[in-house]
């Protein structure tokens, strides 16, 4: 029995020392546990709170763009109201003119008339002598007065009309100087919103790299790294200088007539300007990039090549930056002239030979020369 017992307790101790060193065992493997369940609680929150804040900064970026638009939207509304306003004087001075050309007509006949009699007073000589009676003499009397009269007010209407003229003209020209200011300014605002665009994409794919997977921050990093290249072309750009201006920083005098080639274009360039010749005085439209909904500059050199089958980029800095540069005197037809007011490329058009070009401006789609135009040129860019 005393052995049995003895057993019995040798079993016991045992199994107290295995439940004791179970019970540190399971210590020890919660102690373990626990921390790293701890850490990655704080890591998820920690997740959490920068994917917050970095879409906080994204949507920061979005807003620049949008305060941006709103500012070119404003330039584009008060550039359409200058337009309206130009429709209207344009109307006015259609009217004036019909008016005074009608009345030139009658007061022609009249005098013809008076000259037949050499003189108003042999006007009234007649009537004196035609008359059958006092009274008849009296009804004569008046009623060449009243013609008199009628005739003198034709001429006074028509020195007022001749005087509305004048100024409805210098009216028109003031829009038409405040139109062409207002295009200039839209133009580099466009040319502003490009670099900002590429900026702020290459800022939010940066921003967005820091949270994703690795095969997306890969993805990411590549898609932002052509971003920053094509912000750092258009910011290059800005520092475009037209050649007249160069001319005069470094030259000190006059600048010289720049000398323009005229070499004849190519199959698809024929074909691109036969399609923006359809389009001739059809009104400026900002953003407009085809016939319904109209044109500007960059939209009109863009379709018309598009139909000729060529694929060009949407603005004029991108078109500029997809053309070969070729000096003015090595251009030919079909080739597109560039121009800057200052800063950055903002007008282009597509050039016909013999200095001049078809271009969507302030007055509409033109066939014009580059006289004017030369005080901005910054060169010509050949289609490759």
């Amino acid at each position: 029995m005393k052995g049995n017992e003895g057993n019995v307790g040798k079993r016991n101790k045992w199994r107290k020392s295995m439940v004791l060193a179970l019970a540190l065992a399971g210590g020890l493997l919660f102690n373990t546990i626990q921390p790293t369940e701890v850490h990655a609680e704080e890591t998820s929150q920690q997740m959490i709170e920068k994917k917050a804040e970095i879409d906080k900064q994204v949507k920061k970026l979005e807003q620049e763009l949008t305060k941006l638009q709103q500012e070119i939207d404003a330039k584009v509304k008060v550039f359409k109201q200058v337009q309206a306003e130009i429709k209207e004087v344009d109307a006015s001075i259609v009217e004036t003119q019909k008016r005074i050309e009608q009345r030139s007509k009658i007061l022609s006949e009249r005098m013809a008339a008076y000259q037949a009699q050499d003189n108003t007073v042999g006007v009234y000589l007649n009537v004196v002598l035609e008359a059958k009676s006092f009274a008849d003499l009296m009804d004569r009397v008046v009623a060449v007065k009243t013609l008199m009269d009628a005739d003198q007010e034709l001429v006074d209407q028509q020195e007022a009309d001749k005087a509305s003229l004048v100024q409805q003209k210098a009216t028109l020209d003031e829009k038409q100087k405040e139109l062409q200011k207002q295009f200039q300014e839209l133009q580099q605002k466009e040319s502003e919103m490009e670099v900002k665009k590429a900026e702020n994409e290459a800022k939010s794919l940066a921003l967005k790299a820091q949270i994703a997977t690795k095969q997306e921050e890969e993805r990411l990093e590549a898609e932002r790294k052509a971003a920053e290249e094509e912000a750092a072309r258009l910011r290059a750009l800005q520092a475009a200088t037209p050649v007249v201006q160069a001319t005069q920083n470094t030259g000190g005098g006059q600048p010289q007539k720049i000398i323009v080639g005229s070499g004849a274009g190519t199959a698809s360039s024929g074909d691109a300007i036969s399609t923006a010749k359809q389009f001739l005085g059809r009104p400026y439209v900002w953003g407009g990039s085809n016939p319904s909904t109209g044109f500007d500059c960059s939209g009109l050199v863009q379709w018309s090549y598009k139909q000729a089958g060529v694929s060009l980029p949407r603005t004029a800095s991108q078109q500029y930056l997809a053309t070969q540069r070729i000096s003015a005197s090595e251009a030919r037809v079909g080739d597109l002239v560039f121009f800057s007011y200052g800063s950055g490329v903002a007008h282009v058009g597509i050039y016909l030979g013999n200095n001049t070009m078809i271009d969507a401006q302030n007055n509409g789609v033109v066939i014009e020369s580059l006289d004017w135009w030369n005080q901005y040129l910054v060169g010509f860019g050949r289609i490759q």
